[in-house]
């Protein structure tokens, strides 16, 4: 019983361009290029064709990496006796956090609209959660933990 999840959020930033579009705009992108330097060719400035070749290449890698970090991930589980908090990577790589739920506050700042951060802290330790999130979604995200932690502390007097 003591185990039990009182809190759960998946975190994850928005994609604002889906595997489809991306190849969308590759390929308009693309056709583009072929017809402009296929023009340039013809009228003789051949190294143009090159430049948006290279232009190409690094929309490609641009929206690769873009896309790539999509895959970012954040946990927050509360339970009576932890707060934790995983960090899951693009590359793979996890970061966690732990804290006492009784002894954590979050730090939000109503008020700022774009500038608005939750800050978990405790003893000292500052961690920033769901940076990649819009304004609204942290206000949700701060105001649904904050209430959770409230209702864990009440559990923890009680008992």
């Amino acid at each position: 019983m003591n185990d039990e999840v009182l809190f759960n959020a998946v975190l994850s930033p928005n994609r604002s361009l889906a595997k489809n579009g991306f190849l969308v705009v590759l390929g308009l992108t693309t056709l583009l290029s072929m017809v402009g330097g296929t023009l340039f060719l013809l009228m003789g400035a051949w190294p143009v064709t090159g430049f948006l070749g290279l232009d190409l290449a690094l929309l490609y890698v641009a929206l690769r990496l873009s896309y790539r970090s999509g895959f970012l991930t954040e946990t927050v589980q509360l339970r009576r006796a932890s707060l934790t908090v995983s960090r899951f990577f693009p590359n793979g790589r996890e970061a966690s956090w732990r804290f006492q739920p009784y002894w954590v506050k979050v730090e939000f700042n109503h008020e700022a609209d774009h500038n608005n951060q939750v800050i978990l802290t405790s003893k000292g330790k500052r961690l920033s959660v769901g940076s990649f999130l819009s304004p609204e979604e942290r206000t949700e995200f701060a105001t649904a933990l904050m209430i959770a932690l409230h209702r864990c502390r009440g559990l923890t007097n009680t008992t």
